[in-house]
């Protein structure tokens, strides 16, 4: 008897091992094909179809997949809504009940409901300042703008001072509250978030990260400077950037063009085997491969009969969210090596019925100890910002965003103030 329930439970374990294989980035395949096609419809009719959807522990995925796809498909109230209900969910699910926990140490983390990493948690407020700024409401833009430091300081405070995660300030969020600031005339406020994001990128971005300071960031800092007749801190950031020497007082007004590059690496899982107890036993954990630059196509900006200007890298978030599962290694590993542990005393357990039942726990903690590779895949994975200053009136505009190039624009540009475009390619 004892046999032949072991068998059936090593037949049934055996079969999820097989499914688990089927990890969330292969599942998510086909939504995310048909999203980088343009084809949005059946992008929804994927993800409407798709485990996401009646996925308890899914929601905050479906939410956030979906509302990436209406937003691209131009519907972007009701990706607002989504990613709305995806932030109130998010914060919800940040502390998890001690029964999903204690399921998750018996079992792996994707028993849980997914809660969001911390870079998905700030950047909805990303995307959601970039819709309103598409839709030139300036003022929903600024406070959504504000938000993505205000998340990153709640979620540090409750990670505590003892944490290795990097990820402390958003250097891009400073730029795009400035640029907004500055838009809506309020020079003063965009003059202490210029500054602010400078220190961001010089302190921490270059080297976590590997992105450099934007020029036009220090330009747009330099020009505010020079209209507010602060001449004291004007001479000191020009004798640190050179390049401001050419930079003019001139009453002109600007376009800034902010591109949205692919999509986010996807999770992988990365798994090493070691010796426990004369057993060989498998750790898994989740990662993720930055992808290189040259995958991504050209981004810049055209106005009227001049060059092409390129734009610059303001955030990387394939490689902000490399860092952050980087940094969760450490007591990830610890969690996971007293799964291990608990697993390999079941198994000794398991002995007492037979070989059999042996058999059916071994297969059972080979099945369950896989990463959790689930996460917001429609993210894009670079944000690039150009600004170009022209004379006032009406100018035609053609834009590159990852290489595909976008119908022409007309702007009407107003003296010192800035017109907005927002290209996805």
């Amino acid at each position: 008897m004892k046999c032949r329930i072991a068998c059936r439970l090593g037949s049934t374990l055996l079969s999820f091992q097989l499914v688990s294989c089927v990890s969330y980035t292969d599942q998510t395949r086909e939504i995310r094909r048909e999203y980088l096609s343009g084809h949005y419809e059946a992008a929804l009719e994927q993800i409407n179809k798709s485990v996401l959807k009646e996925s308890e522990s899914s929601r905050l995925l479906y939410l956030l997949e979906k509302g990436s796809i209406l937003d691209r498909a131009g519907r972007s109230r009701e990706a607002r809504s989504l990613w709305i209900e995806a932030d109130k969910l998010a914060d919800e699910l940040y502390t998890t009940s001690i029964s999903k926990t204690a399921a998750s140490f018996v079992y792996n983390d994707s028993t849980m409901d997914y809660g969001g990493e911390e870079y998905e948690r700030v950047n909805v407020h990303t995307m959601l300042a970039l819709s309103f700024l598409e839709k030139n409401e300036l003022r929903k833009a600024i406070v959504e703008a504000r938000k993505i430091n205000s998340k990153l300081a709640e979620i540090n405070d409750l990670l505590g001072e003892d944490s290795k995660n990097h990820y402390q300030k958003d250097a891009f969020a400073r730029y795009l509250a400035a640029l907004i600031y500055e838009a809506k005339g309020e020079w003063d406020s965009a003059i202490i978030d210029y500054k602010k994001a400078i220190n961001i990128y010089e302190k921490s971005y270059k080297k976590s990260y590997g992105t450099r300071l934007p020029q036009s960031l220090v330009r747009s800092y330099y020009r505010l400077l020079l209209k507010r007749r602060r001449t004291s801190s004007a001479a000191q950031i020009k004798s640190r950037y050179p390049f401001l020497s050419k930079v003019k007082n001139e009453v002109l007004g600007s376009i800034v063009v902010i591109h949205e590059a692919g999509t986010i690496a996807p999770k992988r899982e990365k798994s090493f085997y070691l010796r426990l107890k004369n057993k060989v036993i498998r750790y898994s954990w989740p990662v993720i491969f930055p992808q290189n630059e040259s995958r991504f196509g050209t981004n810049a900006v055209k106005v009227g009969n001049n060059k092409w200007k390129f734009a610059e890298l303001s955030q990387d978030m394939d490689s902000i969210a490399y860092q952050a599962l980087e940094d969760k290694r450490l007591g990830s590993t610890v969690k996971t090596m007293a799964r291990i542990a608990l697993k390999d005393q079941i198994t000794q357990k398991a002995k007492e019925m037979g070989p059999f039942a042996e058999i059916a726990a071994g297969i059972y903690n080979a099945a369950t100890e896989t990463a959790d590779t689930r996460g917001w895949t429609l993210l894009p994975s670079r944000f690039y910002i150009t600004r170009i200053y022209v004379s006032p009136g009406k100018w035609d505009v053609k834009t590159k965003s990852n290489g595909k190039l976008s119908k022409i624009k007309t702007i009407r540009v107003e003296p010192n103030r800035i017109s907005f475009i927002r290209d996805a390619g």
